[in-house]
């Protein structure tokens, strides 16, 4: 997944990317944050994907929701 991938697929789906402060150490943390949309009498679910880049964090949380997808018997 490029830097362009993971930003279209986080607004296409309507979800949050956060980065913490540089840590003492030199490493920077990042969070993906989605919500699934609601599946017939099912909830939405919450999604926190972390990693070491955006990419990785997006591609994270892409990941969980094409499982949560497969879940519901429906593709996207």
């Amino acid at each position: 997944m490029t830097p362009d991938d993971a930003l279209s697929w986080l607004r296409q789906v309507k979800g949050q990317l956060y980065r913490n402060n540089r840590h003492a150490s030199g490493t920077r943390a990042w969070v993906a944050v989605v919500r699934t949309p609601r599946s017939g009498s099912r909830n939405g679910k919450l999604i926190i994907a972390l990693g070491s880049s955006m990419e990785e964090a997006a591609s994270a949380a892409e990941g969980q929701w094409q499982e949560v997808w497969r879940g519901t018997g429906r593709r996207h």
